[in-house]
């Protein structure tokens, strides 16, 4: 039998549905029975609780609730009485589920092995290869952190408490519980660890490298790999890995195969229902309408001129319906040229979007903002996969 955690604080009752594609994920590609524990507070609604136990059942497999706001009320109020200076600096969305893996080993004495996953996880390959795999001498296996190691930032790393190389992401975890419980009263060290070395960014993954790095087995990317980086060096092509949608990757994209991965599993799940597709239907016409006000509202009164591709010329004239005082530019004579902006004259780009970064960069410097003096055009040809997510989100 395959043990697997989830973590999860739901205020607002639209997270858990991810949790759901998560778990069918894991279903569709197993034949292994799978207990999930999952483990939450106050927030996990009758409704949500209800789809959780109809998904885990219609596969044959089991679900077990662990109450935190009953089983460590006072510790946590403790907790965040003597932790109060992490409050002001704590970043938006972060909850009290962030503290909760490092005391499941307390709520889980009799479990001798657990994968723990982050909910924005979608696991499409056997989850059992991972289960099989071995861990290290401290009882953790984890994958290296892809974008740590690109050189982006950790205080932990940037002080020296961690070497770069080892630096693990949290989001996947394969734990040997017997040696995981001998770190004990691992919350109220792991906080004093955070504040004496002023730490702030990454809570518990910080807590859990300082612990468990040194000897920890690092594995594949294939068990932990992050769809923002994978998107970000134009890789196309899903296969047979742990996906993990950090950052809110999530987007209603058929044609883009890790939006579609999402997709594929969420809708076999219960939350995928009628009243979730008609509100899906209501927020994109609603996100789409307030698009086209503040297109509406740009333009008005204003000479447009387009920065486009010469290939789109005739293309983009007819759709936007230019008029005989309104001009178009290749990206080259805008370069060119060192077009001077008329008071009742509009730019709007339709070029590459790291071109549009550069221009934009070089036009702000000047003193032109975006929003005003011009427009990245492709928000109204493309869809936009920060708005999809909070669609997502919120239906």
């Amino acid at each position: 039998m395959i043990h697997v955690c989830y973590a999860v604080s739901d205020k607002k009752g639209n997270y858990t549905k991810y949790v759901g594609a998560s778990l069918c994920s894991i279903f569709e590609n197993t034949k292994e029975w799978v207990t999930v524990h999952f483990l939450h507070d106050y927030t996990l609604s009758t409704d949500n609780r209800r789809l959780l136990m109809q998904l885990v059942r219609s596969y044959g497999q089991q679900i077990v609730f662990y109450d935190f706001e009953k089983l460590f009320k006072k510790r946590f109020e403790a907790f965040e009485e003597k932790n109060a200076w992490m409050k002001p600096n704590l970043k938006k969305g972060v909850s009290q589920a962030t503290w909760y893996r490092l005391v499941m080993g307390e709520v889980l004495p009799k479990v001798e092995r657990l994968i723990y996953l982050d909910g924005d996880i979608i696991v499409n390959m056997d989850i059992a290869e991972l289960w099989n795999e071995d861990t290290g001498e401290n009882g953790l296996a984890a994958v290296p952190d892809t974008v740590i190691q690109e050189g982006h930032y950790s205080l932990m790393v940037q002080k020296g408490l961690c070497k770069e190389e080892c630096y693990f992401n949290a989001g996947v975890l394969l734990l040997d519980m017997e040696k995981y419980r001998q770190q004990e009263q691992l919350l109220e060290r792991g906080a004093e660890f955070l504040k004496e070395n002023e730490l702030i960014d990454y809570l518990d993954q910080d807590v859990l490298n300082h612990f468990f790095n040194k000897d920890c087995r690092l594995l594949p990317e294939k068990y932990n790999t992050l769809v923002s980086w994978e998107l970000s060096q134009k890789r196309e092509n899903v296969g047979a890995c742990i996906y993990h949608y950090a950052g809110k990757c999530y987007a209603i994209d058929a044609v883009n195969n890790y939006h579609r991965l999402f997709l594929t599993y969420f809708t076999k799940t219960p939350w995928c229902n009628a009243d979730f597709l008609g509100n899906l239907a209501r927020n994109i016409h609603q996100t789409n309408r307030s698009l086209m006000l503040t297109y509406a509202n740009f333009i008005a009164g204003m000479h447009r001129i387009i920065i486009g591709e010469e290939t789109e010329k005739d293309t983009l004239t007819r759709m936007l319906m230019l008029k005989e005082n309104e001009k178009f530019y290749t990206l080259k004579d805008f370069n060119k040229k060192g077009l001077r902006l008329e008071p009742n004259e509009v730019i709007i780009f339709f070029i590459k979007q790291e071109e549009y970064e550069r221009v934009k960069k070089n036009l702000e410097a000047c003193g032109v903002m975006e929003g005003v003096h011009f427009l990245n055009g492709n928000i109204l040809l493309y869809r936009d996969g920060s708005q999809d997510a909070k669609i997502l989100r919120e239906s």
